[in-house]
């Protein structure tokens, strides 16, 4: 009996063991050379069309003194996974927002972000529309306030009353 015992505890232990979570190793970066490098160019704007470029030039006449503009920042460089989430857990939700981005920041004179602002265009296809409730929800659960201005909005307006918004919630 005692024997039977020892065994069933034997082959628990090795199953438990070949199931064990190895934990996750990300990947690692290669080394480059001067044709890698030759595969990349400066592209000519942050700005991809007109809208975003001339909303951009609004906001930034509109900027408070201690206030800064940023264009096209990751989402990652804004927001993090949590630090009490570790290993898979937190790279599968790294991944989520990873190459993503917002089209505007407004830091204030530190760094801090005080808003993200996207320009919402007319062709929003449902990939589109998940990736905006995706960032509406990451967005609503961190505290920062994302603004969204469509694309057809008085761009000089949109830039005044997002500025008074922010200065009468500081």
């Amino acid at each position: 009996m005692l024997e039977m015992v020892f065994i069933i505890v034997v082959i628990s232990g090795l199953c438990l063991l070949s199931f064990r979570s190895k934990g996750f190793t990300p990947p690692k970066t290669q080394a480059s050379d001067a044709r890698v490098y030759a595969c990349f160019e400066r592209v000519e704007s942050l700005f991809v069309n007109t809208s975003e470029r001339e909303f951009f030039a609004a906001l930034r006449r509109a900027l408070p003194q201690d206030y800064h503009l940023h264009g096209k920042v990751r989402l990652e460089d804004i927001l993090r996974v949590k630090r009490n989430i570790k290993g898979q857990a937190k790279w599968a939700l790294r991944g989520r927002v990873k190459s993503r981005h917002v089209d505007y920041l407004i830091t204030d004179k530190y760094g801090a972000p005080i808003a993200a602002i996207e320009l919402d265009g007319s062709s929003h296809n449902k990939a589109a529309m998940e990736a905006d409730a995706l960032k509406d929800g990451i967005f609503e659960a961190s505290g920062l306030p994302l603004i969204r201005v469509r694309t057809r909005a008085d761009f000089a307006q949109a830039a005044e009353r997002i500025f008074a918004r922010l200065e009468s919630a500081i």
